[in-house]
């Protein structure tokens, strides 16, 4: 549970920057702040991802809301304008709570307490909103006037002349809405036939900060279809629901029941995991992790499970983060048969030797661009294995086999983008103007990170598929295919510890490409130890690797990307869409950086008091995050320096995959394998 009160609540300034986001596994979000402010052109109070759209589509962003008690009225809600903020609801507010994914909020207005609570059913496109008078003997009139959208996540809408919401009074409970046509319709449910009027008006004008902050267009215009007058004596709740789906039955108590049911889920995922029964400091942190993991996993048309980069962005699905994340979303909480899942879906979309970078969630559009993404599934496969044992899956008959075999085959001939084995055994990738490992941003037609040639983390990656090769042919018999990719794995070693090794600066070079050695003190050297088949194993090295890592990159939220100490690093991820993108990879700190941390770290130093110490201070300021910007979750990115700000999207799967798999493999004992 994370919760507030008016010390937090009553600030504005302070109160804007905590977010939360509660979704479901139809890929679709309700997201505010914690005033119900939205600050973001992502924020609504139902953002819907519709069958057939790849796009999120804002249906409901929020509603106006105010009370009337003996016969005055007040305003609970909380807008930021262009020019003001108004009406400032947020005096009223005792308290904010954000518990098994339901939003409440406590309003104390002329003495009277007034509830409202937001849920997300997980497997409908339904939030359920609901208003309880807790003062006994009290009474209150609340008017709720909702807004709609119906725009694409990505951009925002201004007041038309000419407008026509479409809206169709099926009955006193249930009311059909679909301005567009190529939008299908959503309905506002009245389970309690509260009095309503519908009288259309546009409110002009709405600010959203994080938009403006970041260079983005960020004013709009919002419809307000009406207003509904909802009677609420003591302990007698009233709600509102707002849904895409045509409801059977919108019994608001009914939907909660059902709601109860379906959280329950997490909660035993939590316990068969063995992350709840434990009675330490991090035991509530670690449940939140493990709720917000839940919120990555969404279901395609056909209830195939697929992995959410982060949120409230993007509309894509990205391999790299979902094979990356694999472990801490699936397999340390024992979900084996949706890991399955997602490697045997994953597969069917090799081409040439290469798995996808990303692709739309309705599959329409798939690209290909990188060199890392098919080797990080080796190292997913290789993990699911290992807790698992289920070796059905690599039999050596099957096609899953064979297209493994093809994939090495393809990247030691070559295939798309210039992605080679050398005669080093070292892997070679790219060409002038093409980023193809994960620091691929690009600022007006440059590369602010190039990195062609031989990436120190792809080569890691290179000898680690290689050596899970070798241990899949032992597993299936073939005796000769396992010396194979072995003698491939020895001379790929043998050349990154004699090519990569920077004796000067105490660590590994960042890439080679034609005699050029990168010496950039980046995070991406510690792979070569935290991946599961170590290609430091020169202890004295592995202790100079870790201490400059340390030194130069070690903040309280992960890695930066690049020393602090280069002429090339930026300290702040922010200003315009450029400005961010050349800081992006330059000394912005990642936060799934941390798991990979942790485990070097416990690799080199040891297992021993000390090392446990220390690690519990790597883990204890991520875990205070999770009360300050993205609640119960943790942030994308972090500037470089002081003081250390939220950047980037506030929920990010492969952070949160991380913190959990290093967590619960690493640190704790909870999972460890037999």
């Amino acid at each position: 549970m994370i919760s507030f009160g008016r010390h937090i609540c009553n600030d504005f300034n302070i109160a804007i920057e905590k977010e939360w986001i509660i979704s479901n596994r139809k890929g679709s979000f309700a997201s505010s702040t914690i005033l119900m402010t939205n600050t973001r052109k992502h924020h609504g109070l139902l953002v819907a991802k519709y069958p057939g759209i790849d796009n999120r589509i804002v249906v409901f962003p929020n509603c106006d809301e105010d009370v009337e008690i003996a016969g005055h009225i007040y305003n609970i809600s909380t807008h930021k304008y262009r020019e003001t903020v108004y009406p400032k609801g947020y005096s009223h507010l005792e308290s904010f709570t954000l518990k098994d994914d339901v939003v409440t909020m406590l309003f104390l207005i002329d003495n009277v307490r007034l509830k409202k609570d937001i849920f997300l059913m997980k497997d409908s496109n339904t939030v359920v909103v609901t208003y309880t008078v807790l003062t006994p003997n009290s009474y209150a009139k609340l008017h709720v006037k909702p807004f709609i959208a119906f725009r694409e996540a990505e951009h925002l809408i201004r007041e038309m002349g000419i407008f026509d919401a479409n809206i169709n009074v099926i009955s006193n409970e249930k009311i059909s809405i679909q301005p567009y046509m190529n939008i299908p319709p959503a309905y506002i449910y009245n389970p309690d036939k509260s009095e309503f009027k519908l009288e259309g008006v546009w409110y002009r004008d709405f600010f959203y900060m994080r938009e403006g902050q970041s260079g983005f267009e960020s004013i709009e215009d919002l419809y307000n279809i009406g207003i509904f007058s909802l009677d609420i004596e003591y302990n007698s709740p009233k709600s509102i629901i707002f849904s895409t789906d045509e409801l059977a039955n919108y019994n608001s108590e009914h939907l909660r029941r059902e709601y109860k049911k379906q959280i329950k889920k997490s909660k035993d995922i939590c316990r068969d995991a063995g992350a709840c029964v434990r009675d330490d400091d991090y035991r509530n942190d670690v449940q939140e992790l493990i709720v917000a993991a839940e919120s990555f996993v969404i279901e395609d048309n056909e209830k195939m499970p697929m992995v959410v980069a982060g949120y409230p962005w993007p509309h894509y699905i990205w391999f790299r983060d979902t094979f990356a994340a694999l472990p801490g979303l699936f397999l340390v909480l024992k979900k084996f048969d949706e890991a399955k899942l997602i490697l045997t879906e994953a597969i069917k979309y090799e081409k040439n030797g290469l798995l996808p970078l990303n692709m739309t969630i309705n599959k329409k559009e798939i690209k290909y661009t990188s060199v890392d993404t098919t080797l990080w599934f080796f190292f997913a496969l290789y993990k699911y294995l290992e807790y698992t044992k289920d070796y059905s899956l690599i039999d050596r008959n099957g096609d899953f086999f064979k297209r493994l075999t093809f994939i090495i085959q393809k990247h030691v001939e070559g295939t798309d983008f210039n992605i080679h084995m050398t005669d080093d055994g070292l892997l070679y990738a790219g060409y002038p103007g093409l980023q193809l490992t994960w620091m691929d941003t690009k600022v007006g037609g440059t590369t602010p990170t190039a990195r062609q040639g031989k990436a120190v983390e792809v080569n890691a990656l290179w000898y680690n598929t290689l050596k899970i090769m070798e241990y899949i042919c032992k597993h299936n018999g073939e005796a000769v295919m396992a010396a194979d990719y072995s003698k491939m794995a020895g001379v790929t070693y043998n050349s990154f510890n004699e090519k990569f090794w920077d004796e000067e600066a105490d660590c590994l070079y960042d890439c080679i490409e034609d005699g050029f050695k990168d010496n950039s003190v980046r995070p991406n050297q510690i792979l070569a130890i935290s991946l599961p088949f170590m290609l430091i194993d020169d202890s004295d090295k592995r202790e100079k690797i870790m201490n400059t890592i340390i030194k130069e990159l070690y903040t309280s939220f992960g890695l930066r990307t690049l020393s602090n100490m280069n002429s090339n690093f930026k300290s702040r991820y922010d200003g315009s869409q450029g400005a961010r993108d050349s800081a992006a990879h330059q000394g912005t700190v990642w936060a799934w950086t941390t798991g990979h941390f942790v485990t070097a770290y416990l690799k080199t130093y040891g297992r021993g008091k000390e090392s446990i110490d220390f690690i519990e201070t790597v883990y204890e300021p991520i875990f205070e995050h999770l009360k300050t910007a993205g609640l119960g979750t943790v942030s994308e990115m972090f500037d470089g320096n002081f003081p250390y700000n939220a950047r980037g999207r506030i929920s990010h799967a492969w952070a949160v995959a991380e913190l959990l798999r290093s967590y619960l493999e690493d640190y704790s004992s909870v999972n460890e394998k037999e």
